[in-house]
């Protein structure tokens, strides 16, 4: 009774009242799924190295581990920002140089402000359930893989913490945390995106924003949906080297061609310029004469679909409805589609890259800086 009143006083007087949060401004996060708003924060003790970094320990990816080196105790936290429900964690132990860091993990959650210990997970135990256990019951064997069973918890956030004295030599390493709710496991990246190749070898990720996802396109008054290729490195060199009518394009993945533009008829200077004026004013009608010039795109056959263009020409062997390798060759950049093709110049040549997962381009609902994120962790780590 006594909170009602509050609420009542201060909605009378007009008092702001906000629900105190915990700050995240200092945690680092990634995307959950591949078109979501939602975030996951995490913060380390440390990170060995880049390649160990925190968000390791939620890529769906076991052979790749978080990393902690320091004097002391150990610790990943977690934190949702919002109320999760969670039925059962599962932890996988890292190792450094192949060799095990930790023999145990504390499960803690946050109460009052204060970590407390909900769970001790051994990775590290006695031989009892094991016939040689009779023999040797002193001997401790070893699990990679660790499960808890919480009964139903509805919290924000958690940890794993590692103390000092559960680790071999200092070190700590978590190789995968996944959280769930009942069968469901909580997805922090799109698996049918982590066996995707880059589209150009040894092709670098763009540096400008202008080039992801959702930055503007005031020529054709809409956005842009796709990733702009335009450099890639040789195989002695990370120098880059600007792709030209020359530079092969593969695909992404295996699939089905789903389009391939042999009938494809450039514009002419005029016809660009009157077909951007329209598009100022109309960007969401039919497009009849793309500026994505000559395309082809693949069903991946799993919900995911790639296309790829501004293509200078298209390898003979790809045809609407046939079957395509992951890394085949599939054609040449080019810049068909823009102004520079209609002038007859050479200039403005790119690979204009998209990915539609379920319908929707990748990146939708995003800020470019999240989707830079999340274009790096498919390109930079799963190759």
């Amino acid at each position: 009774m006594m909170i009602k009143t509050i609420l009542l006083f201060l909605l009378l007087f007009n008092i702001d009242y906000k629900i105190p949060q915990r700050g995240n401004s200092d945690k680092q996060c990634f995307i959950i799924g591949n078109n979501t708003l939602q975030k996951i924060y995490y913060s380390t003790s440390s990170n060995y190295s880049l390649n160990h970094s925190g968000n390791k320990a939620f890529d769906n990816d076991r052979k790749s581990s978080w990393l902690s080196q320091r004097d002391g105790d150990h610790w990943i936290e977690i934190d949702f920002a919002t109320k999760r429900l969670m039925s059962r964690i599962v932890v996988y132990s890292g190792r450094k140089d192949n060799y095990r860091a930790v023999k145990y993990c504390i499960l803690q959650f946050i109460h009052n402000d204060e970590w407390f210990d909900y769970a001790t997970l051994n990775f590290e135990e006695n031989n009892k359930n094991c016939i040689l256990g009779f023999f040797f019951p002193n001997r401790r064997v070893y699990k990679e893989r660790v499960e808890f069973d919480l009964c139903g918890v509805d919290a924000s956030a958690f940890r794993i913490f590692i103390p000092a004295s559960a680790t071999y030599d200092g070190y700590a390493a978590i190789a995968e945390i996944e959280t769930y709710i009942g069968m469901n496991n909580l997805k922090c990246y799109d698996e049918r995106l982590m066996g995707l190749r880059f589209p150009i070898n040894n092709g670098f990720l763009p540096t400008m924003d202008s080039s992801y996802p959702n930055a503007p396109r005031e020529y054709r008054g809409g956005k842009h949906v796709g990733l702009d290729i335009y450099y890639y490195h040789s195989e002695d060199s990370y120098d880059p080297i600007g792709v030209d009518k020359e530079t092969p394009v593969i695909a992404a993945d295996n699939g089905i061609i789903l389009r391939a533009d042999w009938n494809y008829i450039p514009m002419s200077v005029e016809e660009w310029k009157n077909q951007s004026e329209y598009y100022k004013r109309h960007p969401c009608t039919f497009v009849k004469r793309s500026f994505g010039g000559r395309q082809i795109w693949i069903d991946h056959r799993n919900g995911v679909i790639s296309t790829y263009n501004h293509l200078s020409r298209i390898d003979k062997k790809i045809v609407r409805g046939a079957n395509v390798k992951k890394g085949q060759r599939i054609g040449w950049a080019g810049n068909s589609g823009l102004l520079g093709e209609a002038e007859g110049k050479d200039y403005g040549i790119h690979l204009h890259f998209e990915i539609w997962v379920d319908g929707q381009y990748l990146g939708y609902g995003m800020n470019i800086k999240d989707i830079r994120k999340y274009f790096t962790w498919i390109f930079s780590i799963h190759q």
